[in-house]
Formats: structure tokens, C-alpha cells, sequence
């Protein structure tokens, strides 16, 4: 049996209370302590992995690849999100222009875009200006990356 070498991360985050960090902080302190560990090392994975792949020098075919696999587990990762918290996804519908007035186009490249689909957001659902309720700004995120 070969024994593999672990690789050690340590962070040590102590947010602001009011703050989204010091929410996201306080209900993983809830969960039991390995199933937070398996929440953050998914959460990790899913945002950087490509990141670090990037940076260890992969061909880009595999960066790629990672970034699609990992896009898929976000959208996952939002469904699932959306189904254990019983929220709906908002509606969109394609909303295709009339084909008559494309053919008035006189250029073929108008033509083409012109019919073009738009994609036009459902009227029937209302969002919320922000997508997070609670304190928070780009400054909250942008110190949660910073150098300090």
C-alpha cells in the first residue's frame, strides 16, 4: 500500500459580524464539522480548480476541459440549491422578430441578424434588485481576495 502525501491548507477567517462571510461562517459553524469540510472543499473545487490547473501549467485543451466540468457542477450545484430550498428559477422565453421585416433587409448581414432570437426575460417573474439580501458589497467580496 502507498501511502499518499496530504497537502495542507490553512485558513483561518474571522469576518465582521453584519457582514455575508460572518452569515456563511456562522451556519457552517452549525453544520457538523465534516460535513462543512465536505461543503468547503466542494466550493473550493467548483471555483478554482481550473485556476490551479492554469497555473501548473496543463495544456489549455485541459483547462478547457476543467472549466467546462466545473461549470457543470455549478449549475448543479444551483439546482440543487434551488430544489432543497423549494425556490423557482426564473422563466425565459424566446421571443423571435418578425420574419417579414427581415426580408425588407436590404444587406444579407442585416438579414442574419435580424433574425437573430433575443432572448427577453419573462414579465411574469419578479426578481429582486439584489440577488443576496443582506449587507454586502463588491468591496465585502473584494476583501474576502485581498492581500491584507
Amino acid at each position: 500500500m502507498v501511502k499518499r502525501k496530504r497537502v495542507s491548507l490553512s485558513v483561518r477567517l474571522q469576518p465582521y459580524s453584519g457582514t455575508l462571510m460572518a452569515e456563511v461562517a456562522s451556519w457552517l459553524n452549525s453544520v457538523e464539522r465534516d460535513e462543512a469540510k465536505k461543503l468547503i472543499e466542494a466550493a473550493l473545487i467548483m471555483a478554482y480548480l481550473p485556476y490551479a490547473r492554469a497555473n501548473s501549467g496543463v495544456e489549455r485543451a485541459e483547462i478547457e476541459r476543467c472549466c467546462w466540468e466545473t461549470q457543470d457542477l455549478l449549475d448543479k450545484h444551483g439546482f440543487n440549491l434551488r430544489q432543497v430550498l423549494q425556490v423557482p428559477q426564473p422563466q425565459w422565453r424566446l421571443q423571435q422578430l418578425n420574419p417579414s421585416n427581415a426580408m425588407n433587409a436590404v444587406n444579407e448581414a442585416e438579414v442574419t441578424e435580424k433574425e437573430e432570437a433575443v432572448v427577453v426575460k419573462d414579465e411574469e417573474v419578479d426578481s429582486p434588485s439584489s440577488k443576496i439580501e443582506g449587507k454586502g458589497s463588491y468591496e465585502d467580496v473584494d476583501a474576502l481576495f485581498g492581500d491584507d
